[in-house]
């Protein structure tokens, strides 16, 4: 009998650390997907904005004559 139980251990030990390396893989790639992500949005806006400061058009604001002016 524990000649069984020791073989079952020595079965069990390699899949459970196989298995806890796959999920730790798999975890590790969605959050990697994640944060890569929301990190190239967050730089690809600030990006936009700073183009947009520099290269855009800029126009004085016109306001509207008082009233009586015209």
């Amino acid at each position: 009998m524990p000649q069984s139980r020791a073989r079952m251990k020595s079965v069990f030990g390699p899949l459970l650390l196989l298995w806890l390396a796959v999920h730790a893989l798999l975890l590790g790639l969605i959050l990697g997907l994640k944060f890569l992500t929301l990190k190239m949005i967050a730089l690809l806006f600030l990006a936009g904005a700073v183009a947009w400061m520099i290269l855009g058009r800029r126009r004085v604001p016109s306001l509207p004559a008082p009233p009586g002016m015209v």
